[in-house]
Order: C-alpha cells, then sequence, then structure tokens
C-alpha cells in the first residue's frame, strides 16, 4: 500500500472536471434555476451520479425518498425511474418547497414520474404497506434516520437498495462537540448492522451508506 497521503479534494476535483459535460442536470445550474437563497442542502453531483448508475443497475419501478428539499435528488431518482416506468414517492415536510419542486420536475420532464407527499416523514412512513418499495433514499432531518430506521427496512423489497446521504458527519467533529443530529446519525450508522442487510459507507459527498437488504 502506498504511503503517499492522497489529496481527497484534488481527487474530487478532477472527477468533476472529467463529468461536467455529461452531468445533466448539474447542481449548480438547478440551484440557479430555483432563484433561492436558502432551502435544505440537496445531494452533491458525485453522489447524483452513483445514484443514476445503481439505479441503471436496480431497474426500480417503486423508489421511496425521505426529504425532498428543492428536489434536486428527486430529479435525479426520477430520471434513473423513468427509464423502467419507475415512480419516486417523495415525503417533505416544507409545504414551501413543493411549487418550487414542481417546476423543476417540470423544467427536467420527470413530473409524470413523481408524487409528493407533504407531511411528517416519521408518521407517513409508520402508515405505509410492508415490502413496497425497489430503493429507499434517506436524507431527512438526521435526528430522524435512527428513528425511521426500522420502517426504513420494513417497507424496502427484499434485494432492494437502501440510499442514505450524509452518514459521515460524526468524524467531522470530536464526540464531545456532537450535538444531537451527530449522534443520531452514529446511532444510525451503529444499529444499521442489527439488520439483515449488507452494507457499506462511502466518503462522497459528506457520507452516503449503500446497502442492500437480504
Amino acid at each position: 500500500m502506498s504511503e503517499v497521503p492522497f489529496d481527497c479534494q484534488k481527487a474530487w476535483d478532477y472527477i468533476d472536471e472529467i463529468y461536467k459535460d455529461t452531468d445533466s442536470p448539474r447542481l449548480k445550474d438547478y440551484i440557479e434555476a430555483t432563484g433561492l437563497e436558502s432551502f435544505g442542502p440537496p445531494i452533491e453531483d458525485e453522489m447524483s451520479r452513483l445514484f443514476k448508475l445503481l439505479l441503471n443497475l436496480v431497474r426500480p419501478k417503486r423508489i421511496l425518498e425521505i426529504g425532498m428539499s428543492i428536489g434536486f435528488s428527486t430529479t435525479t431518482l426520477a430520471l434513473a425511474a423513468k427509464r423502467f416506468d419507475g415512480i419516486v414517492t417523495t415525503v417533505e415536510i416544507d409545504e414551501s418547497m413543493v411549487e418550487v419542486a414542481r417546476k423543476a420536475f417540470e423544467r427536467e420532464g420527470v413530473s409524470d414520474n413523481i408524487e409528493i407527499i407533504v407531511g411528517d416523514a416519521i408518521e407517513v412512513l409508520a402508515e405505509m404497506k410492508s415490502k413496497t418499495f425497489d430503493v429507499v433514499f434517506q436524507d431527512s432531518t438526521k435526528r430522524g434516520y435512527p428513528v425511521m430506521l426500522e420502517d426504513c427496512i420494513r417497507v424496502l423489497k427484499k434485494g432492494g437498495l437502501f440510499l442514505v446521504d450524509d452518514t459521515l458527519w460524526p468524524p467531522i467533529k470530536p464526540p464531545d462537540e456532537w450535538n444531537d443530529s451527530y449522534k443520531a446519525i452514529d446511532k444510525f450508522n451503529r444499529e444499521l448492522l442489527k439488520f439483515n442487510v449488507e452494507s457499506t459507507i462511502l466518503p462522497i459527498g459528506e457520507g452516503c451508506t449503500i446497502a442492500v437488504k437480504l
């Protein structure tokens, strides 16, 4: 193994330069089109690219997204699902985001592949039927991650894909500086291993967990 320090930022910049002309939509352009200055942070371009690749392998018909924000990740999921006549059901608690996202979905040509549920994801998820979705993507309030974990696995079909954003927050700060969100993500990361899944955490964006339900 090489002992030469690896500069992750240089690697990310290199990868971004390679794919900048093929990524569609690009996060920067997507944000500018919304005209908003304040919103829940979306996934990064590199994560969007990973999701498209994974979904082309899974060929999903039904995807559940928990946490829509401006709809960048929703668009990514829907563009992949559209190839297989799939539908993305997305849950968002902030009603002000809905119209913004709808305009983006129309612009990207994915409106017919997206169903929006406005409400508290913890309550919405608890009422959903079991083994319904081919893919579940969790990107809601971080304090809710461990609370919703069991239901996320429950509504996922056997062989289904579980994607989770921001799971490398804990290493950013020492444990004595963790707030409730950092503690919740650490709890989620450890409790996921108790379920019948194969999983890993990738250092993409601020951490991406990929798990398959066995």
